[in-house]
């Protein structure tokens, strides 16, 4: 039988279980669909839920796919493999995230059945037969029975006769020759060979593109004051400030590439200011 959960990420970190409902999903909330059926976690955020929020409610998705949620002598969510972030401001706008949205839909918009601490089933004939909480029957209580000592006889101790005695002539010991078969045998310990395995290191990008990374930042932090910047797995660089993303770019030939929907959510006048910035410090190499 299959388990699912919705958490809502509070301030400071902390998740806790809520009731079911498609309803909990709105703006200022990040919230935490755990669906064993699909071996899904779903990481709703908010349309006005800020980076830090964000970012909050992500470390607590990851904690919990990889440890799963403990009810009683249960583990719900031991197995889930996928974690799917949905941002409310990209339905509509982004096909992944509007295609994730609908599967999450879906899920939320399925009968189910409850069952405690906020657990629900979508097997709701099974449920009716296997309960969530497993009763466990008290052990009986029994006294053991001490065996008793068996008696111990009385031994009367008689004293012996003393008995001189003369002390024993020691001859002087012989003098012994060294000889190669009294020498101890050398113990020779085998040592295996490590094959030395060679780590190609990391590629180190030029300074000079490296300093035109560092343009972009400082070019965006004159109107940004708090931003977040992310590497990911293809070696695209992800900007994002407190309301959303504002840039994605890649490293090509030594230049800076931004994807098309780079600079699409702010205002026009500062897009423009951003650039003007960075084509500014790009003549200083």
């Amino acid at each position: 039988m299959d388990f699912a959960l919705m958490f809502e990420v509070l301030e400071g970190g902390v998740s806790e279980p809520i009731k079911w409902n498609i309803d909990n999903l709105s703006p200022d909330k990040n919230i935490i669909i755990l669906d064993e059926g699909s071996s899904s976690l779903y990481l709703w955020h908010g349309s006005r839920q800020g980076l830090v929020a964000r970012r909050t409610a992500l470390r607590q998705a990851e904690s919990l796919k990889g440890h799963g949620y403990v009810a009683g002598k249960s583990i719900i969510g031991r197995d889930i493999k996928l974690l799917k972030e949905i941002d409310q401001r990209k339905i509509g706008r982004d096909p992944e995230t509007t295609k994730l949205n609908e599967e999450l839909q879906n899920i939320l918009n399925r009968e189910f059945k409850d069952l405690d601490n906020f657990i629900i089933t979508f097997d709701i004939e099974g449920a009716k037969q296997v309960p969530i909480k497993a009763v466990s029957k008290p052990e009986p209580k029994f006294t053991p029975v001490k065996p008793k000592p068996a008696p111990v006889p009385e031994v009367k101790f008689e004293s012996a006769p003393v008995i001189k005695q003369e002390a024993p002539v020691v001859a002087s010991p012989a003098i012994r020759h060294a000889s190669e078969y009294n020498a101890k045998p050398e113990v020779s310990v085998k040592t295996e060979t490590v094959p030395k395995v060679d780590i190609a290191p990391e590629k180190v990008l030029d300074l000079d593109v490296q300093a035109k990374i560092g343009f972009v930042l400082i070019a965006i932090t004159e109107f940004f004051n708090d931003i977040w910047v992310s590497k990911k797995d293809d070696g695209n660089y992800s900007v994002e400030h407190m309301d959303g993303k504002v840039c994605e770019f890649s490293i090509s030939e030594g230049k800076i590439r931004f994807t098309s929907d780079s600079f699409s959510g702010i205002s026009t006048n500062i897009k423009i200011e951003i650039q003007k910035k960075f084509v500014e410090l790009s003549k200083l190499l």
